[in-house]
């Protein structure tokens, strides 16, 4: 029922303003390996277009790395290539980046957040950024249909304000035993002109290369 909920609310707000929001489709592929317990590589491989402005507005590729310092814990480091090819500057950004996921699992349950730092370099100021992302995922009975809430808080130092909140709702379905196909909306909020808003459908394909049951810590949005 609280799902229903979910979906009919962000629904309304994916069609309210439509015409003062930027429509978007986010589409990633993530490769992942894991060739020892406890050790992840996560290649993704990302894009995003406008249905309303030329394209794509961004695309990107990287390397993270999880590491499971115990059950509940995992550490994170990494880095992603960023192009920004038709927003008006071009810009170009490399952004290394360091987290720490502290995750709980309750049942079919399973509630983590994550603490995210990361610095882009390339943008003007290249400016340091914190982002806080609380999931909650509900697992079906045989782990093949995963609904999906999660929520990101973005802080800029350069700024000293929180800039950005990421709300999103989906579902993941196991297609087979190495590939997920992850689906979901998508509502970006400028926390700092009250506008821009971005509405968005993504699509994220998780592909595990090493035949092992892996799954990637994010629901898309790197």
């Amino acid at each position: 029922m609280r799902i229903t909920l979910l979906v009919l609310v962000l629904v309304t707000s994916l069609t309210r303003d439509a015409s003062a929001a930027n429509s978007q489709l986010l589409s990633e592929v993530d490769l992942l390996a894991s060739p020892t317990s406890g050790l992840r590589f996560t290649f993704p491989l990302v894009m995003r277009n406008s249905f309303d402005l030329a394209n794509p507005q961004l695309g990107g590729v990287g390397c993270i790395v999880d590491f499971s310092v115990m059950k509940d814990l995992t550490l994170t480091a990494g880095y992603l290539f960023v192009g920004l090819p038709n927003t008006g500057k071009g810009y170009e950004s490399n952004i290394p980046l360091a987290a720490i996921t502290i995750r709980h699992k309750l049942g079919r349950f399973e509630v983590s957040d994550r603490n995210r730092a990361e610095k882009l370099f390339g943008l003007p100021k290249s400016p340091i950024r914190y982002r806080n992302k609380v999931s909650f995922d509900v697992h079906s009975a045989s782990d093949r249909w995963t609904p999906f809430v999660t929520n990101e808080i973005f802080y800029d130092f350069s700024q000293s304000a929180w800039t950005q909140d990421r709300l999103q709702l989906g579902i993941g379905l196991r297609l087979n035993p190495h590939v997920k196909l992850n689906t979901f909306f998508l509502l970006r909020s400028d926390l700092i002109t009250k506008a821009n808003d971005v509405h968005a459908l993504g699509l994220m394909l998780e592909v595990n290369l090493t035949g092992k049951k892996a799954e990637s810590a994010e629901h898309g949005e790197n």
